[in-house]
């Protein structure tokens, strides 16, 4: 009896004990940190960042062939303007201006035809004509070889070239000729990529060469004499110096190149070069186109 009662006491003496033991061994073990992997967690009262749209890119509209658009009729002539340029084909004042204009007109009187004016991209002239979206073409240009079988010429109606423009007091310098000029050191201002451009490039030595956008800033540089020669078309050097005579300005009538300028028209429409053709020359033997061309160029 007295033993058993002793084993009832150490009993929890030994747990107590072992129970320690366990303890002091977990504190000896080797000290691994305790990773925790992050978490990420939205507010509820944060929104999630919204991606931007792609930019919508609109196509670039091309300019119209033709404006206005006017379709084909035989009883109308639609003349596609592709540039403007004096003293041929201009727009003052609302209305169309220069000898293409008038002579247009005239045509069109000649066939029995409304003439209708269209404005037309200069570099897609030819596809616009080409298209039927019109006629044929000023301001006229100049005859050459047909490069594109679906386009061909009037019959010249005038007949022009390269000519120079100068001051009247240096007459006497200029007057025996451009190729008196090569090696001589002046300054030539020319339209650039013109006709009166190539000639001067390949032909004449020894000269200064100006590149200029438009004929009114070359004449104006003559004036100014920071050039001493304007070499270009005869009607537009002669119109320039007519509105010119205060500043005494002169044109050189000898031809330095020999051009034939006509209007442009579908291969296919042999009916309007017919007219065109019998306009001109009826025109030319009765005197109205020498008169009409001295009336928007009066040195030609």
């Amino acid at each position: 009896m007295q033993i058993q009662m002793q084993n009832h006491s150490i009993r929890p003496f030994l747990t107590v004990m072992a129970l320690l033991f366990f303890i002091s061994l977990s504190g000896c073990g080797p000290n691994i940190p305790e990773y925790v992997l992050p978490t990420s967690k939205i507010s509820p009262d944060l929104t999630p960042p919204v991606e931007p749209a792609p930019a919508v890119i609109m196509p670039v509209q091309p300019e119209p062939l033709a404006d206005p658009e006017i379709a084909a009729s035989p009883e109308v002539l639609r003349v596609g303007i592709s540039r403007d340029q004096q003293p041929f084909i201009y727009r003052k004042n609302q209305k169309i201006q220069g000898l293409e204009g008038d002579l247009a007109q005239q045509l069109g009187k000649f066939s029995g035809k409304a003439v209708y004016f269209i404005k037309v991209p200069e570099e897609r002239a030819t596809e616009a004509l080409e298209k039927g979206y019109i006629d044929m073409i000023i301001p006229g240009r100049k005859i050459s070889g047909a490069k594109d079988a679906q386009v061909t010429f009037s019959e010249p109606y005038l007949r022009a070239g390269q000519i120079l423009l100068i001051r009247s007091r240096d007459v006497a310098i200029f007057s025996n000729g451009i190729y008196s000029l090569e090696g001589s050191g002046f300054t030539f201002g020319v339209i650039e990529g013109s006709s009166g451009d190539q000639f001067i490039t390949k032909t004449i030595q020894g000269v200064i060469i100006r590149r200029f956008k438009t004929a009114e800033t070359a004449v104006q540089a003559l004036i100014g004499k920071d050039i001493d020669l304007f070499l270009h078309d005869a009607p537009t050097i002669c119109h320039h110096a007519a509105i010119n005579k205060s500043a005494e300005l002169i044109p050189i009538l000898n031809l330095v190149t020999e051009e034939y300028i006509g209007w442009e028209m579908r291969s296919e429409d042999k009916e309007l070069r017919q007219q065109a053709n019998l306009f001109i020359r009826q025109s030319r033997a009765e005197g109205r186109l020498q008169k009409t061309i001295r009336q928007w160029i009066p040195n030609l």
